[in-house]
């Protein structure tokens, strides 16, 4: 090598990683989701419980807030009602609620759903005891009419008809009867799927028909099939429950087919709320007695309120009613704007509701039972403006295909630590992927797909079947 040539190289500036890898893209184009709005919606006793509850169990707030609200509505259901319209009074609410949790598996749904409706549970105990003791005596009076003379029997004793706040896995019928005999019902489930599948049987349209009048509160006919016909004047039934990204997905599209199969608004209906997520800590902080122990006196007394006061109509004080129209034209505009898809729009169509039905609900939480301040109003729409980004998110991902594994897999190449049996590796293959299941992908059409997504994007760099992370991938900041 000639002494110029050596003396150039010598001299040469440094070739930086920026000059010869591409700027990498951010992944994640769905709706940013936002960290729960401590301080802003709920009260403190039960948001106190539920902050510490989620750090236990190093889970996202998110769902946990959202179980807790949802569970407020076993004691109201039936028994608080709003009209959101003064100059409409054919407008009423009830404050049943919907939820759908979308978690994905081993991620604390059960302990969540148990923490949230413990309180309830408390309540059905004792009602479960006074039931008891009625029926003692109903027994009783009823030996006492039959060992009398016919003359002077009087009429005879009817059957204590025991009180519930909760169902779980219930049938149509057992529901029905429910809610024929309770003022409201809130029904959970560990696994929302199995009610979707039912849900889309052709012999269980009626079914689908009954939930559709219960989240109205639409009296509706019952036929029975041991028992006959009946009729529910007015059901109430709210519904709280957990499902997995992939068959929530699957009701998504379901709901934009172009036959009208899953297009009555049963979906949109549902609050859809997704957990991001948080990574374990050894060290824990305990949660405090004191805090689980306001959250179910708060829900106790809420009940006790109720049932001594009985059903409450609310309706807006006039700063909330200017407000409320104001949100109800802004939302008209929003449904009215043609650069919105129609899977947003028929979300929209549900705003007005929901917003409604929070707000009575909020008001039962921050003990408002006179005219609904400005402030629940104010907190009903944050927690609505809240939640969209949650809708949109995972409509978004059922609409454009999951996302999932790709953000998984780009979160670990941003770490700067891909390891395939404790080894880490530089550059890797389609199959070093699947056969260790790295980000969850265990397929090799998921993993050409994902991997595909991430050269597109430039975080990866593909020489023939081998993958090599871009440097640059750090500077993304959030993926």
């Amino acid at each position: 090598m000639s002494e110029p040539i050596k003396k150039l190289l010598h001299e040469a500036p440094e070739v930086m990683p920026e000059q010869v890898w591409p700027e990498p893209e951010p992944l994640d184009t769905a709706a940013r989701l936002t960290p729960w709005p401590a301080g802003m919606i709920l009260p403190p006793d039960i948001e106190d419980f539920g902050l510490a509850f989620a750090d236990r169990l190093c889970v996202d707030p998110a769902p946990v807030m959202l179980a807790m609200l949802t569970t407020i509505t076993a004691v109201t259901n039936g028994q608080v009602w709003i009209e959101p319209d003064q100059d409409n009074p054919t407008w009423r609410e009830p404050t049943a609620l919907w939820l759908a949790v979308v978690m994905g598996v081993s991620t604390g749904k059960t302990p969540i759903l148990k923490a949230a409706l413990s309180p309830v549970w408390e309540i059905e105990k004792e009602l479960r005891e006074k039931h008891e003791e009625a029926l003692a005596e109903y027994e009783a009076e009823l030996a006492r009419w039959e060992a009398a003379k016919r003359g002077e029997r009087g009429p005879k004793p009817k059957r204590p008809i025991p009180k519930r706040l909760l169902a779980q896995d219930t049938t149509r019928e057992a529901l029905s009867d429910l809610l024929g005999n309770n003022p409201g019902i809130l029904a959970y489930h560990d696994e929302l799927s199995g009610l979707f599948v039912e849900w889309n049987r052709e012999e269980k349209k009626k079914d689908r028909a009954f939930y559709l009048a219960s989240y109205n509160a639409t009296p509706t006919p019952i036929d029975r099939v041991i028992r006959g016909y009946m009729f529910v004047e007015r059901p109430v039934l709210s519904l709280i429950g957990f499902i997995q990204p992939g068959p929530f997905r699957e009701r998504v599209l379901e709901a934009q087919n172009g036959d009208g199969k899953g297009a009555d608004g049963l979906l949109q209906r549902f609050i859809v709320v997704t957990a991001q997520e948080r990574p374990w800590q050894d060290d824990r902080p305990a949660i405090r007695a004191e805090l689980r122990t306001r959250y179910h006196l708060l829900v106790a007394r809420i009940w006790d309120m109720l049932q001594a006061g009985g059903e409450k109509t609310l309706r807006f004080d006039p700063e909330a009613q200017a407000l409320w129209y104001q949100w109800e034209n802004q939302t008209r505009r929003a449904m009215e704007n043609p650069d919105h898809p129609e899977a947003w729009k028929a979300l929209l169509g549900k705003r007005m509701g929901l917003t409604a039905r929070l707000a009575a609900v909020l008001a039962a939480t921050w003990e408002e039972y006179g005219p609904v301040s400005v402030a629940t109003l104010k907190r009903a729409i944050a927690l609505v403006r809240w939640l969209e980004p949650h809708a949109r998110r995972i409509w978004h991902r059922a609409l454009s295909g999951n996302d999932e594994p790709v953000i998984k897999l780009a979160r670990k190449l941003q770490s700067g630590v891909l390891e395939v049996a404790g080894k880490r590796l530089e550059t890797f293959t389609e199959r070093d992927i699947t056969r260790n299941q790295v980000a969850g992908i265990a397929l090799v059409g998921e993993a050409r797909r994902v991997l595909a997504s991430l050269v597109e994007a430039g975080w990866l760099i593909q020489d023939g079947k081998t993958y090599r992370v871009n440097p640059r991938v750090k500077e993304v900041g959030d993926v």
